[in-house]
Parts: C-alpha cells; sequence; structure tokens
C-alpha cells in the first residue's frame, strides 16, 4: 500500500514539475511582461510617440483667453473715486511661415521614427539576449556535470594509487599525483557550481523564470547554412535593414535639420494674429462725495467715457525681421553643421562596426555547422576510446591513470560538444539580429532544438 501510495505521488509531482518547465519561445514570452530593460524601452517609446505631436502643435492654430476684474482709481480737481471694471480678450496666432517651426516638426517625425526603430531593436535584442543567458545556463549545467564525474573518476584513482602504495606496486609520487588531480577538480567544481549559480541568477533577472525548469537541447540539433549563402548578400541586408544603422541614419537627418532651425534664426517669420478685446461696465465701489459719484455713473454711461463697455476686433499679418542678435545665431548654425558631421561620422562607424558584425556571425554559423560536426565526431571517438580503454583496464593492459585520462577526455569533448551546438544556435539568432529580422518566427525554427 505505501509502495503505491509513493509511485502515485512520484507520478503526481512529475506532472506538476513538467507542466511548468518551459522553453525559450516561453522564456522570451515571459521576458516580454518582466524584464524591466525592456519595459523600460515600451515607456520610452510611448514617451517619443509625442515628438511629433509637440512638433505639429506649433504649426496649428494657438488661441488663447484672458480675464481680468481691475479696480481702478482716478483723482482729478480735488474728487476722487474707485470703480472695478472686468476685461475679456482672445488672441488668435497662427503661423503662417516660420522656417524654425516648420524644420522642428520635420525633426520631431524623424525623432518619432527613431523611438520606433529603439523599441523595435529591444525587442529583438531581447530575444538574443534571452537566449544567450538560457544556453548559458545549459553549458553551465553540463560543465558542472563533466567536472563531478571527473572528479569522481580521479577519486576512484585516488583510492586505487592508496591500495596500491599500501602494497608496494606505486611510489608515493603516485599517490601525490592522484591526490593533486582530485583537489584539483574539486577546485574546478566549486568554481563551477559558483558560475552555475551566477548564470542561473542572470537568467532569472532576465525572465522572472525559475532556471531549474529550463528544458535542455534535443541530441541532435538542425544544421542550416546561412541563406543565401553568398556574405556579401548579407552584408547589403544589414545596411538597409539593421536597426543600429537606420537609426544613425534618422539621427543624421536629425542634425541636418538642426542646422536648418539654427538658420531659420536669420529669416523672417510671419503669423495671422487676430484679437478680441471687451471691456465691461464699470462699478462704482467708492468716492469722496455722492456728487462725485452722480457725475461718475452719468459719465460711464455715455459711450467712449471713462467706465463706459466696448468691443474690439483687430485681424492682421504680423511680419518679424531679425536684425542682429549679437553674433549667437551664426555660433548656433556652426555648432549645428560641427554635430551634423559628429552624426554622418557616427552613422559610417555603426555601418562598419556592423558589417564586421554580420561577417563574425555568418562566419561563425557557416563554419559552426562543420565544428559542430567535428565535435560530434570527437566525442564519438573518445566514448570509443573510453571503451576500449575500460576493457583494458579489466584485462591488465591500461593502468587506472589512462583510464581517467581517457574520461576526463570524454567528459572534456562532451563540453566542447555541447559548447560548439549553443554557440552555433546563438548566432544564428545573431545573424538576423544584425539585418534587423529576427521575430517570433525565427526564435520558433530555433526552439524546435528545445526537447519538449
Amino acid at each position: 500500500m505505501l509502495y503505491k501510495f509513493v509511485k502515485v505521488f512520484i507520478l503526481v509531482f512529475a506532472m506538476i514539475t513538467s507542466s511548468y518547465a518551459f522553453d525559450l519561445v516561453a522564456a522570451y514570452q515571459k521576458a516580454l511582461v518582466y524584464n524591466a530593460d525592456y519595459l523600460s524601452s515600451v515607456a520610452k517609446n510611448k514617451a517619443g510617440q509625442e515628438n511629433i505631436v509637440q512638433g505639429r502643435s506649433s504649426l496649428l492654430p494657438q488661441l488663447s483667453a484672458t480675464g481680468a476684474m481691475n479696480e481702478n482709481y482716478l483723482s482729478t480737481g480735488g474728487a476722487y473715486y474707485y470703480y472695478d471694471q472686468p476685461t475679456l480678450g482672445l488672441q488668435l496666432n497662427q503661423v503662417l511661415f516660420d522656417f524654425n517651426k516648420f524644420s522642428t516638426y520635420t525633426k520631431s517625425k524623424y525623432a518619432t521614427d527613431v523611438a520606433d526603430l529603439q523599441l523595435n531593436d529591444a525587442k529583438q535584442k531581447l530575444i538574443v539576449t534571452v537566449a544567450q543567458a538560457y544556453f548559458d545556463v545549459l553549458y553551465a549545467e553540463n560543465t558542472l556535470d563533466a567536472l563531478q564525474k571527473t572528479k569522481s573518476a580521479l577519486q576512484d584513482q585516488l583510492n586505487q594509487s592508496k591500495k596500491s602504495f599500501d602494497v608496494g606496486t606505486v611510489t608515493i609520487a603516485d599517490v601525490n599525483d592522484a591526490q593533486s588531480g582530485y583537489d584539483t577538480a574539486a577546485a574546478q567544481e566549486i568554481q563551477a557550481k559558483n558560475d552555475l549559480l551566477n548564470k542561473k541568477n542572470i537568467f532569472t533577472n532576465i525572465t522572472g523564470l525559475d532556471s531549474n525548469l529550463i528544458q535542455p537541447v534535443v541530441e541532435n540539433i538542425t544544421l542550416q547554412s546561412p541563406n543565401p549563402l553568398a556574405i556579401e548578400s548579407w552584408n547589403t541586408l544589414a545596411s538597409y535593414g539593421n536597426l543600429n544603422v537606420k537609426i544613425a541614419d534618422k539621427q543624421l537627418k536629425m542634425a541636418n535639420d538642426d542646422i536648418n532651425i539654427a538658420k531659420a534664426g536669420h529669416l523672417p517669420t510671419i503669423n495671422l494674429v487676430g484679437q478680441y478685446n471687451n471691456l465691461g461696465n464699470a462699478n462704482l465701489d467708492g468716492a469722496d462725495s455722492q456728487q462725485t459719484a452722480n457725475n461718475f455713473n452719468g459719465v460711464s454711461s455715455q459711450a467712449g467715457s471713462i467706465g463706459s463697455s466696448y468691443t474690439q476686433g483687430v485681424v492682421g499679418v504680423q511680419i518679424s525681421i531679425p536684425l542682429y542678435n549679437g553674433g549667437g545665431i551664426s555660433s548656433s548654425v556652426r555648432q549645428a553643421a560641427a554635430n551634423y558631421e559628429a552624426s554622418m561620422q557616427q552613422l559610417i562607424s555603426v555601418k562598419r562596426q556592423t558589417s564586421q558584425q554580420v561577417q563574425n556571425a555568418y562566419w561563425q554559423v557557416e563554419n559552426g555547422i562543420s565544428l559542430v560536426k567535428a565535435q560530434t565526431q570527437a566525442l564519438k571517438s573518445s566514448v570509443v576510446k573510453l571503451k576500449s580503454d575500460k576493457i583494458g583496464y579489466k584485462i591488465g593492459v591500461r593502468t587506472s591513470i589512462d583510464l581517467v585520462n581517457s574520461e576526463r577526455n570524454y567528459y572534456q569533448m562532451l563540453q566542447n560538444y555541447n559548447q560548439a551546438r549553443y554557440q552555433y544556435l546563438i548566432y544564428r539568432l545573431q545573424l538576423m539580429y544584425l539585418i534587423g529580422n529576427l521575430d517570433i518566427n525565427f526564435l520558433q525554427q530555433i526552439n524546435a532544438n528545445i526537447k519538449i
């Protein structure tokens, strides 16, 4: 009965555990709603969308209203009185020609485009970041497992050496060599554990997921050469599609608009202006005598007199021509021109760096196929050698040292094999990112190499 209960418990536990296991796509989707850096980019994009709204607003009609209630005091011929009088005003201003504002609006459109490109870049970069962290955890696990098995083999060798020393078949030097090998492996194991913990923490900080539930990579991953095969084609794709190149190009255009904005300081501005003013009837608040009050009330009822109400409307075209501002405008133009040159050089630098990165990623993928195949064959050879040495050790033609060295070689080949596979998959993602075409659909192709 107890056995059945334990069996059912293990089965249920396995089902629960597996239901929470995740692959690369699931990790990326979780990062989209968890990763603080990406969410910051989303918020910055929302802020960037307001650039074009603000740039356009200065070209649209500007309407304002003012109102006031003024207390007035007047003294004349020994008599005085004071009164309040309401005023209401409306002002309209519409740009007809203002090169500064037109250039600012153009710049704001580029700024909004930059915000969109930066968000797209953050989204694609997040795919690479998540995948790198994902495979880093797997590789750290593989490394720790290999070191632990190597340590176990060295422990067996050390025990065997001590026994042989006791019966006089080996010298103390052999025991010391075995002890040194074991101690080195023990130290490497501690270091590998720390590295694994670090890689797991990095992954969790990026995705918010439990790194212990990462699904491993399948044994035989899909190996595909870059398509198209010509590296020049990838450079061309990157020159048009790379998001950092696009951002630098937009920033160059913004720098050119800064020159136009600075030059606009020398140009006239033309605006359509309109005003509407209404002065209400005055209300007497006090006077030196009743006669003065009666005189004020009589006068204020007459059109055009003090305290009477009136309405005024004005429509016209206003031209403003700058004459001299102490050389500040010319200085601003020179400054903007220098910044434009800096932006141009930045664009050239980004293009060159991108070309270099594309070539590196291309050859890492192309040669990565050969490397994975070579590491696969090397791993198979190390397995054959290990089996042969085990048999040789049993029949006495191989020593324990030979067997341990063979085991160490096998675990090293296993590490190299896994590293080659992970790097190949990462560089496939990196290559697509460099041409600005990395999305969930391509990630799913890579994810097909993850065990489900």
